[in-house]
């Protein structure tokens, strides 16, 4: 029985890092059709939102990383307002994006700033989950270059999913608006069910 639970708990993880690689790089696409009425859609508005979803994948790995290794009270708080800031910035994204970017559609770097206000802080902080997955699978008795391989490699097929998923399903089907407040529900409750797995793992 014991046996079977533990299977049971490495299918959900799995399925939540692969829920979470596909809001990733899904975001990325909603991003660019985000953008499009203000920026177009040239190499430029390309260029600087990839740069952008890079940057933060880099600053979170970082940051997630420091995180996996804090004493256990400290990890936790971590974890906590890394998954309510990632909340928080899908939330405004899906709410404030438009008015943001009009906003920022003259100003100078107005590209640049569109960018960094609404796709660099909840790329960062959904990143940030990544070495603390890697730490779970560790944990529950994976050799840590395996753990890291299969983390980031399940991740990754969310993160193709996330694309073919989003070019050839929802975006023809479903307005833009739309598809940031599903991003941002299925976000909360996917880092609600990784916020518990991870500290089920420490507790054990």
């Amino acid at each position: 029985f014991r046996r079977v639970l533990f299977r049971s708990a490495n299918v959900a993880f799995y399925l939540v890092v692969v829920t979470l690689g596909i809001l990733s790089m899904g975001f990325q696409l909603l991003g660019s059709r985000l953008l499009g009425p203000h920026f177009g859609s040239g190499i430029d508005v390309w260029a600087w939102l990839i740069s952008t979803f890079l940057a933060a994948f880099s600053t979170g790995s970082m940051v997630g990383g420091w995180i996996s290794h804090m004493p256990d009270d400290r990890r936790a708080r971590g974890q906590l307002v890394v998954a309510v800031l990632a909340v928080a910035t899908l939330a405004f994204t899906a709410y404030c994006g438009k008015a943001t970017l009009n906003q920022f559609e003259t100003a100078p770097a107005g590209l640049f700033l569109s960018c960094m206000s609404l796709f660099f802080v909840p790329v960062t902080a959904l990143s940030c989950f990544g070495p603390q997955c890697v730490s779970y699978l560790a944990q529950r008795g994976m050799p840590p270059g395996k753990a890291s391989g299969v983390a980031y490699g399940v991740s990754t097929i969310g993160n193709i999913g996330g694309v073919m998923l989003t070019a050839f399903v929802l975006i023809p089907n479903f307005r833009v608006s739309t598809l940031l407040q599903v991003w941002l529900v299925v976000g909360a409750i996917g880092l609600t069910f990784l916020l518990r797995m991870l500290r089920s793992s420490h507790a054990a």
